[in-house]
């Protein structure tokens, strides 16, 4: 059952289309708590946070359970599932992954560098990001990693090397990245990366959908789309000034961002925007989106953050 909060409004679009949506809270830990990703695969999901905490869910999100963890010093900044496998990422450099989602193990350490979001395709190749340039990858699900040479000359000025903010891997190896300097990168291999887009706000969200579709979210509400796989980008209005950390999309248009005391939600692809009017937004953060999907094929989209929230988002 959902507990907390009653059902919430979406603000009227600027055409003056209603936008019908609702956030309801599923789950709300102590004010010391927090969660930063989430992850699903059909009606499994896992969620991570401060502390090494992990959350799991086999009925699609609508009930989460504690899960062990052999690391409570540190907090895990992301989680990705893929085949019923999982890798979790997080401060000092710290890597784990577990063939079952359950029993994990600790990879041989390869940094120091906070680690930001972790991606894995279905043929186990991972990619783990974060700070100062970091970028490590992993062609066995994560259990060993090896760190991966930027020549940051070539896509930043002065060669900065900027914090690494998420990233998605394709099927086929393709990796995206986003980051500061508004940066979106993209690899095929690990070793030669390509800037796709750069100005001068920290991207914090990535979304990578069917149909070429691309989507990140940052700072000062920004919001850029791509509808051609990333070759060009249009920056759209949110309407915020908010901090966006979280994007995700569906490959018919609907979007959603969350992030610092705000979730805006557009129905056409990113065109047009409207703010999600709860208190259960306006009083806290919400780092990361994720859905799930039943058997039947319906999903339940959830948002992770601030005292342990998970929110259930209507679409």
């Amino acid at each position: 059952m959902l507990c907390g909060g009653a059902p919430s409004t979406v603000a009227q679009t600027d055409a003056g289309t209603p936008v019908p949506a609702g956030v309801q809270q599923i789950r709300h830990g102590t004010a010391h708590d927090a969660l930063y990703d989430v992850a699903f695969e059909g009606e499994r999901g896992i969620a991570v946070g401060a502390f090494g905490t992990v959350l799991v869910t086999a009925d699609g999100g609508a009930t989460w359970l504690a899960q062990p963890f052999p690391m409570k010093r540190l907090a895990l900044m992301s989680v990705a599932m893929r085949g019923g496998k999982c890798i979790a990422v997080g401060q000092t450099g710290v890597v784990y992954a577990a063939a079952d989602c359950r029993n994990w193990k600790a990879a041989p350490p390869i940094t120091k560098s906070r680690l930001l979001s972790v991606g894995v395709n279905r043929q186990g190749v991972a990619y783990a990001v974060g700070a100062f340039g970091t970028i490590l990858k992993s062609t066995d699900w994560g259990n060993s990693w090896t760190a991966q040479t930027v020549d940051w000359s070539s896509i930043t000025q002065d060669g900065a090397e900027p914090h690494l903010y998420d990233i998605h891997v394709a099927d086929d190896g393709t990796a995206t990245v986003v980051g500061e300097f508004e940066l979106v990168m993209r690899t095929t291999d690990g070793k030669q990366w390509k800037a796709l887009h750069k100005g001068e706000r920290s991207l914090f969200g990535l979304a990578v959908v069917e149909g070429g579709k691309v989507y990140a979210s940052g700072q000062s509400g920004a919001l850029l789309t791509s509808a051609d796989g990333g070759a060009t980008w249009e920056s759209r209005k949110t309407g915020t000034g908010a901090i966006l950390t979280g994007v995700y999309a569906t490959a018919q248009g609907d979007v959603l961002a969350s992030g610092i005391n705000a979730v805006v939600v557009s129905r056409n692809g990113g065109s047009t925007w409207a703010a999600v009017d709860s208190k259960l937004v306006r009083n806290a953060w919400y780092q990361a989106l994720g859905a799930s999907k039943s058997a039947g094929g319906k999903q339940r989209l959830v948002a992770v953050g601030a005292g342990g929230s998970i929110l259930e988002v209507d679409l």
